[in-house]
Parts: structure tokens; C-alpha cells; sequence
């Protein structure tokens, strides 16, 4: 009843609501992403409840996640990445007149795989807290590592670039005093630095400044309007959908499971989900055509993944992807430590984070249901109007995260580190990850040497299995190019 009436008040309702709007629409936004709807909330949490805070970041995570079905069904461009697979029958079920169909298809499977999520999520998060209790430093180290491992090993088109960024990463978050014997390192005599670089601050610019800097170089006085997309009414009904249910299990079921893994995400998940709707299929030359279990599929899938990432967040401080990092820089600048501790001394803080993300699902679906035309008219927003726009609100956040300039200028420098790095090809999730592992990582590795030396994580059999998964992951790319080579 306490949790209840935590979750039902108007502050955190109107969060919920505030961010499933921003959530969506700049997910329909093309070129935009999930971690880009995160991080340009970031800076209006400070100052707010914790859980306001956490539902209105949460509600844009679950609200983008969906959002970018809207622009992959109508004009064949995935809002974001996490939308691609929905591109394959979305695009052509819109051009055989059934939008309003496939638009629907996607929002029932979006909110049906987010709600199961949800309930992973309360089921198996407490489990996880109790074997994290007894997880001791090297374990939490070993942890860390699997976590980078995990992210530069999807980084396949190029694991040296994946390696770069995670060490650029791990290497920028050790800026600051040191949390152990407190020796000032790498501030060149800057009292701005003595708190090291604010994560809040560092992602605005890497993500959302050199966004903006990428869609400069593509923008013309010309360009009046994004898309010119078409909006017809759907003529399905829910039960027409839900008739697909083994397409909805066996899709959230793949995001649950790949939510759950650091360092995946919702593409991924999209992509298994739909070859594996499409291998189940009775009929599957259908697919490409316009069929409406290859929106189902993937849509399901990705949204199965929101719940599914903060299973690793807040048991073991661990993000399940590079947008939930952002969500653990939030809970750390909050002062709120993941792990056993929330779910005893802060259990209604946190019974109240995971029951609140099945009613943002449910917002996201009455959302869809009642504003999706004006969502599809969103999409046709200049971006000569929006990019200005962007500008001005990541200069006031970046200013708002600790009311100084200082801040200002470090998210436009790594603004222009971003867009160099994009445009040279290297993938910024492991730097992400990194950043916020970086830390959790030096102080375990530095306790555990202290303890028992470099041969306690050989004594430790936990910590030794999770070493050896991660050199797996890490070894993953080489092996796959292996096989390849073979088969050819």
C-alpha cells in the first residue's frame, strides 16, 4: 500500500507522462536515439524527487524505444536503431495502405513486451540482490569487466576501435581525487576537476551536441520539411493482434534475455526477434512483404528490453546498455547506490521504480491509442527549427547539472570529440560504458589487490568464470571472422 501511494501522486504521474511524450517524439525523430532522449532529460532531474526524476527518464527510455517505429513504418527510416528489423514489413504494410495498421501492430507489441519486461524484472531483481549481496570485490570487478567486454565485443566492424573507446573511457573517469586515499589526479592544477568530469555533462555533449554537428553537415536552406508522411486509420483491433501470442512470447522472451546481458540492447534483440518470427512462420516468403508478425517481432523484442536492462543496474550497479549508463549516472548524482542495499534499507524506493514501469507502459499504450496523429505530425518538424532548439536546451542543461560555466564548456568540447569520433568510425557506447564502469572498476580491482594480490581473482571461483566469459566476449568477433573464413 506504501509503494502505492509513493507511485500515485501527481508530481510522478505528470513524469510519466511528461517524459512518454518527449520520449516519443524525439524517438520518431530520425538520426535521434534512446540515449539521446536520456540524456537531454538528465538535466531537469536535479532538483526533483529521486523517483519523479527516475520516472520521467524511464518514461522517454520505454517512449523513444516505441517512438521510432513511427518514422521506420511510414517513410522507411528507423527513428532509431532499435527500429531497423521494424523497417523490413512495416515500410511495405504502409505501402499496401495498412499504416494505421502497422502502427498499431507496433504500439500493442511495444507495450505488451515492455509490460513483461516489467515483470522479469520484479521477479528475478530481488533474486539477483540476494546473490549480490554476497559478491565481494573481486566478483564486482570481474563484473565490470564482463560489462566492457560485453560492449566492445558487438562492436564487430571494427573490435580495435571498441577497445580504444572503452580504455579512452575507463581512463577519463579516473580525472579527480582519488575515492580511496584521496590523491588529486590528472586536474593540471584545475579546481573545476577536483570532482572529476560529471557524466551527466560528458554524455550531453558526445551524444547530443555531435548529433547535432552530424545532422549540420546534411542540413540546407531547402530543407522546409523533414518527411512527408502519410497517416491511415487502423482497422485491426487489440484481439486481432494478440491472436499472434506465440510471436509476443517468444519475442519478449528474446528481449528479456538479451536486456539482461550488459551491453546489448534493444537492435539486437529486433534483429533475433524477427529472424526468429520469420523461421517460426508458417509462411515465411511473406516476410518483406508487409506481414504484420514482422512489426509484432521486433517490436515486441526491443521494448522487451527497457525492463530487462535495469535487472543488472539495480542489483549490481552494471548497465544493461549504453542508455541505461546514463540512467546509473542519474542514481549516482541522486546519491542512490545500486545493488542489495536498495532493495532492504530503500525497498519501497525501489518496489516503487519497478511497479511505476509497468504504468508508464500503460501510459505509452493509452498515448499511442489517443495522440498518434499528432505524433506523426511531430515528425515533420524542420530541422533548421529543431537543431536550434537542441542547441539551446543542452547548453541550459549542461548549465543546470552544477549551476557553473565550466560544465558548459566540457560538453562542447566533447561534442567536438563526439562528432570526430563518429566520423572516424568509432562506436561510442564503449566509451559510454567505460565512463561509468571506470570508476567501479579502478576501486574494486584496487581493494581486491590489497587484499589478496593479483592471484585472489584465480582463488575466487566466481570471479574467474565471469574473467573468463568476458576474454570469450571480448574473443567473440575473431572467432566469428574464424568460422566465416571456414565456411567460405
Amino acid at each position: 500500500m506504501e509503494v502505492l501511494q509513493e507511485i500515485f501522486t501527481i508530481p510522478n504521474l505528470l513524469m510519466m507522462n511528461i517524459g512518454m511524450v518527449a520520449g516519443i517524439i524525439i524517438g520518431a525523430m530520425p538520426g535521434l536515439n534512446v540515449i539521446f532522449a536520456i540524456a537531454i532529460l538528465l538535466p531537469l532531474t536535479f532538483g526533483m524527487d529521486s523517483l519523479a526524476g527516475m520516472y520521467l527518464m524511464l518514461a522517454s527510455y520505454c517512449g523513444a524505444t516505441y517512438g521510432g517505429s513511427i518514422t521506420a513504418i511510414l517513410i522507411n527510416t528507423p527513428g532509431t536503431p532499435n527500429a531497423a528489423a521494424t523497417t523490413f514489413d512495416g515500410y511495405p504494410m504502409a505501402q499496401n495502405g495498412r499504416a494505421g495498421d502497422a502502427l498499431k501492430t507496433a504500439l500493442v507489441g511495444s507495450t505488451i513486451g515492455g509490460i513483461l519486461s516489467c515483470f522479469a524484472l520484479i521477479f528475478f531483481a530481488p533474486m539477483i540482490a540476494r546473490i549480490a549481496y554476497h559478491i565481494a570485490s573481486p566478483e564486482y570487478f570481474a563484473l565490470c569487466l564482463f560489462g566492457v567486454c560485453c560492449v566492445i565485443g558487438i562492436s564487430e566492424k571494427d573490435i580495435f576501435k571498441g577497445i580504444i573507446m572503452a580504455f579512452l573511457g575507463m581512463s577519463l573517469s579516473t580525472v579527480g581525487i582519488s575515492m580511496l586515499d584521496g590523491t588529486s589526479r590528472f586536474t593540471f592544477g584545475s579546481h573545476n576537476l577536483l570532482a572529476g568530469f560529471r557524466e551527466a555533462t560528458v554524455m550531453l555533449g558526445i551524444f547530443a551536441v555531435s548529433e547535432v554537428l552530424i545532422k549540420l553537415r546534411n542540413v540546407t536552406k531547402d530543407d522546409v520539411t523533414s518527411i512527408n508522411a502519410r497517416f491511415d486509420k487502423s482497422t485491426l483491433k487489440v484481439l486481432d493482434i494478440i491472436k499472434h501470442w506465440k510471436v509476443i512470447i517468444t519475442s519478449s522472451i528474446i528481449g528479456i534475455v538479451i536486456g539482461a546481458i550488459p551491453g546489448t540492447g534493444g537492435a539486437i534483440s529486433a534483429m533475433f526477434s524477427y529472424d526468429t518470427a520469420r523461421r517460426m512462420s508458417k509462411h515465411p516468403e511473406r516476410f518483406g512483404q508487409g506481414e504484420l508478425e514482422g512489426v509484432l517481432a521486433p517490436e515486441t523484442g526491443n521494448n522487451a528490453v527497457t525492463g530487462a536492462t535495469l535487472i543488472p543496474l539495480l542489483t549490481l550497479g552494471i548497465p544493461g546498455d549504453a542508455a541505461v549508463a546514463v540512467l546509473l549516472g542519474a542514481l549516482t548524482m541522486q546519491g542512490i547506490t545500486p545493488g542489495f542495499s536498495l532493495f532492504t534499507d530503500g525497498s519501497t524506493w525501489v518496489w516503487a521504480i519497478m511497479l511505476g514501469l509497468v504504468l508508464i507502459n500503460i501510459f505509452m499504450f493509452l498515448q499511442g491509442q489517443l495522440f498518434i496523429r499528432a505524433f506523426v505530425n511531430v515528425t515533420k518538424v524542420p530541422m533548421l527549427v529543431l537543431l536550434p532548439c537542441i542547441v539551446i536546451a543542452t547548453v541550459m542543461g549542461s548549465y543546470a547539472i552544477a549551476n557553473t560555466t565550466f560544465d558548459v564548456f566540457v560538453m562542447v568540447v566533447f561534442g567536438l570529440l563526439g562528432y570526430a569520433l563518429r566520423r572516424l568510425g568509432f562506436p561510442l557506447p564503449p566509451f559510454v560504458i567505460g565512463l561509468v564502469l571506470g570508476e567501479i572498476a579502478e576501486v574494486n580491482l584496487r581493494r581486491s589487490m590489497m587484499i589478496g594480490g593479483p592471484t585472489i581473482f584465480l582463488t575466487r571461483p566466481i570471479s574467474l568464470v565471469i574473467i573468463i566469459i568476458s576474454v570469450l566476449m571480448l574473443c567473440m568477433p575473431f572467432i566469428n571472422k574464424l568460422r566465416a573464413r571456414k565456411k567460405s
